[in-house]
Parts: C-alpha cells; structure tokens; sequence
C-alpha cells in the first residue's frame, strides 16, 4: 500500500514538472520565432535607413561638386559630381531590392523623380557656365538650392517612414513577447491549481485516512500510544 502511495505521489509531481517543462519549450519556441521576424524586418529597416544616409551624402557631395566648378576648380568639381551621380544611383538600386514598408516604393520614385530634377539643373549649370557672368551664377545656384532641398527631403521622408517602421516592429516586439510568456503563465498556474489540488486530495484520502488509522489503533492498543 506504502509504495502504491509513494507511486500515486510521484506520479503526480513529475506530471507537474512535465507541465512546467512543456511550458518552458513553448515560450522558447515562441520567443525564437519572434526574435527571427522581427530581427528580419528591422534588419531590412536599418539597411533601408543606412540607405538614404548614403544618398544624403552623395546628394551634399554633388552640391558641394556644383559650387567647385562655379568657383573656377571644374575638374575637382566634375569629379566630385560624377562620384557623387553614381553613389546616389547605387543607393537607390539597394532601396528598391530592399522594400519593407507599405508605399514605401512611391517614396523611392518620388526621390528619383526630385534628385533628377536637381541632377539635371547640375549638368545643365557646368555646360553652360563659361558664359555666365559671377553674378548669374550665384542665381543659378540658388535656384539649385530649391531643387537640392527638395530632393533632401525626399530622402528624409523615405528615412523616417523606416525610422517609424523600426519604432513599430519595437512595440510589435514588446505585444508578441507578452504572447509568447501567455502558455508559460497559463502552465504555471495550471501548476499551482493542480499542486493546491494534489495537496488537498493527499490529505483528504490519504493522510486523513491513517491519521484516523492511528487514532483507531490508539484507542485499542493505548498502552502502545
């Protein structure tokens, strides 16, 4: 009887350890495929913002490229625009193999459509510069300068719509963590009910019962109490 009891018993707590167990395999299987996705995306994010940071370069080279060849030093100039041209066209062929975020594509084009704009005005500007006087070409490069800022922020648009897809893969992060600990929490306290309710049936059937054994075997032997 003693070791059907010590069996009943023993059963009972590695039944417990093995619900403790299975939850402690769901949430880590849970939290890799959380870390996986969203390490992923935010991978993708990151690459997307590094991306605009080197078209911000390229885009203030080419400009700095353009005042050079106005101030007289055209074959430093040239080359610095030229280098500049084909970093920027480097940067956005990544971004269009790279896209995460919804319309994120239309804020591609839209910088093609505003760094052409001012690429073309540059080009323009050096082929015709040996015929401007000093005081057309500080005109022009104001006019530039309105197209320059309106390619810049074309650029910036595109980094922020990846900053805030970062920001919101963070708090998805944060609600898929929260889910991913719920079969963990909801085993533990399966546990803890089910520990409360082993303990009540073992004193309620099984203790209780030889408590009242001995008592009874008192009664009729007292001289061995």
């Amino acid at each position: 009887m003693l070791k059907s009891l010590r069996a009943k018993i023993f059963s009972s707590f590695m039944l417990l350890v093995l619900m403790l167990v299975i939850a402690g395999i769901m949430s880590i299987i849970e939290f890799n495929k959380v870390g996986v996705s969203i390490k992923n995306v935010m991978d993708d994010n990151y690459k997307s913002i590094e991306q605009t940071k080197q078209m911000l370069d390229a885009l203030e080279r080419e400009d700095s490229g353009l005042l050079m060849y106005l101030m007289g030093n055209r074959e430093m100039g040239s080359q610095t625009i030229n280098t500049a041209y084909s970093a920027i066209q480097d940067a956005i062929k990544i971004a269009q193999n790279n896209i995460t975020e919804k319309d994120e594509d239309k804020y591609i084009h839209n910088i093609i459509k505003k760094y052409e704009e001012f690429h073309t005005s540059v080009k323009q500007t050096t082929d015709t510069s040996e015929q401007l006087t000093l005081e057309e070409k500080n005109e022009i490069y104001l006019q530039n300068q309105q197209l320059f800022f309106s390619a810049k922020k074309a650029i910036n648009e595109l980094m922020q719509l990846n900053q805030e897809g970062v920001y919101k893969q963070t708090n998805t992060m944060k609600e898929n963590s929260k889910r991913a600990m719920m079969p963990a929490i909801v085993s533990i306290v399966a546990a803890i009910v089910f520990a409360l309710l082993l303990n009540f049936f073992i004193s309620e059937y099984f203790i209780r019962p030889i408590n009242r054994l001995i008592d009874g075997v008192k009664s009729f032997y007292p001289e061995k109490g």
